[in-house]
């Protein structure tokens, strides 16, 4: 087994949360970090293994993909934590999972969407865009973008 650092983010109450992964015969498993403790990177406590993808730290966040067999890919924005007085550690944020990797992340006032182009219309849905926002909890597809005025755009580009 060999553990790796994927990367290491500052999040906005001043904590740090680290993406690292195992690998072991299924692939990469991603775990995250929070002051030396680790945890499942998936918010639901599950444990899933295959090639990371993505590993970005954006606007005090940190937001990760695994592709676990094609076609499919698993990921979450990882915004805060939070601790219990036992030192018990449960991450903050949102997760998504489509055959699309995100395209960007919508930072607003009170809430976060991640942008997923739907290109062809893949699987069930229809739309030119899937869009997770963090205070649903189901995704939703449109045919154009929102008003881009409010908020904060981090565009994905996985070319770097």
């Amino acid at each position: 087994m060999d553990i790796k650092n994927i990367k290491d983010c500052k999040l906005e109450e001043g904590n740090r949360v680290k993406l690292i992964s195992l690998s072991t015969v299924d692939g990469s498993t991603p775990y995250l970090i929070f002051d030396n403790v680790i945890v499942s990177a998936f918010l639901d406590g599950s444990i899933y293994s295959g090639d990371i993808i993505l590993s970005k730290c954006i606007h005090h966040s940190l937001i990760f993909a695994l592709n676990y067999g094609a076609p499919y890919m698993k990921g979450c924005l990882i915004t805060g934590l939070s601790a219990s007085a036992e030192r018990s550690y449960k991450p903050n944020g949102f997760c998504f999972a489509e055959r699309n990797i995100p395209e960007s992340v919508w930072f607003g006032e009170d809430h976060t969407l991640i942008i997923i182009k739907n290109n062809n219309s893949v699987g069930e849905w229809r739309g030119k865009y899937i869009i997770y926002d963090s205070r649903g909890d189901e995704a939703q597809t449109f045919n154009k973008l929102p008003d881009t005025k409010n908020y904060k755009i981090y565009r994905l580009d996985l070319s770097k």
